[in-house]
């Protein structure tokens, strides 16, 4: 399917997301992405580093706020996840339209279904990612309860390390056994970027993860990593690397709550009393799927 630009559709009929006018201080400029049937619109957010022109999509509340990335890296993009619902995926592909340029990579992060569910949409784009994450969504994807994502699923795989795409330097990293059993980062270190998805949420609640101590670890690792300052997380708005220590503290804190509780309705409790002002509740619901007491 071939998506027809109109910019000045993309740009209308949403209010902006909870946290812009925080996003505003910090030189990020929100633009309403178009709404599609009943569901609101979500908004995408540009900024220029280095030559780099970065916009992150931010799917409306309903949707979790998950996010994808389109990068523009000289002449071509890097597509970062599919986001969750057809009409999100849509502006999705409006935006990468807009933008006049061919996709050189688009890659699924990790194999939650928030990111890969509307890999379908992209008719023509192959999506590449680990054989291990692709393994890991397959059953899901297959399932018959949304569109299949064939082209993830029969797409190759991302080659891990350094790489240049459009003359700008990438590093692609992996990480384990922290809010998905594998996740990919990408770093670029020119522009002191790093797109960490769903190792860090944005004024949104938490999975509940694979591993929360080693996801903590993971998280102090990137923390002491000198290579990047802003981060593009899974979901919510574009941030600096001080969410790091903000997402160190909200894991700590699911963590005491989980070992005081005596069911999973006690741990969401204590989660919305500590952080009242996050959004997502619907991923608090999963406490319920990993509850192993």
């Amino acid at each position: 399917m071939t998506y027809a630009l109109n910019r000045r559709a993309l740009l209308q009929g949403a209010t902006i997301t909870a946290g812009a006018a925080g996003l505003i201080r910090g030189s990020f400029a929100p633009t309403p992405a178009r709404a599609q049937g009943a569901l609101p619109a979500g908004t995408v957010h540009a900024f220029v580093s280095s030559g780099v022109t970065f916009h992150t999509y931010v799917s409306p509340p309903q949707a979790v706020s998950v996010t994808s990335h389109v990068i523009e890296l000289g002449d071509q993009i890097l597509l970062v996840d599919a986001t969750f619902l057809p009409p999100t995926a849509a502006e999705v592909a409006q935006l990468v339209a807009s933008t006049g340029k061919p996709i050189h990579t688009a890659y699924v992060s990790h194999e939650h279904p928030d990111h890969w569910g509307g890999v379908s949409t992209f008719e023509g784009v192959e999506f590449v990612t680990l054989p291990d994450i692709r393994e890991g969504l397959r059953v899901e994807a297959t399932s018959g309860e949304q569109p299949e994502p064939t082209a993830l699923l029969n797409g190759g795989d991302l080659a891990l390390g350094m790489t240049d795409i459009g003359g700008v330097p990438i590093e692609f990293r992996a990480y384990e056994n922290a809010e998905a059993p594998k996740a990919i980062v990408a770093v670029l270190p020119e522009q002191r970027v790093a797109v960490v998805q769903d190792l860090v949420y944005n004024g949104i609640y938490f999975a509940p993860g694979v591993d929360r101590k080693n996801w903590i670890a993971t998280l102090e690792a990137l923390r002491d990593d000198p290579a990047f300052d802003t981060l593009l997380v899974g979901h919510g708005l574009p941030t600096t690397r001080g969410e790091l220590d903000t997402a160190i503290g909200y894991l700590k804190t699911l963590d005491a709550a989980w070992e005081a509780a005596a069911t999973p309705d006690d741990v969401v409790g204590a989660m919305k009393a500590a952080y009242p002002g996050y959004g997502g509740a619907f991923l608090l619901g999963l406490t319920a799927a990993y509850w192993d007491k």
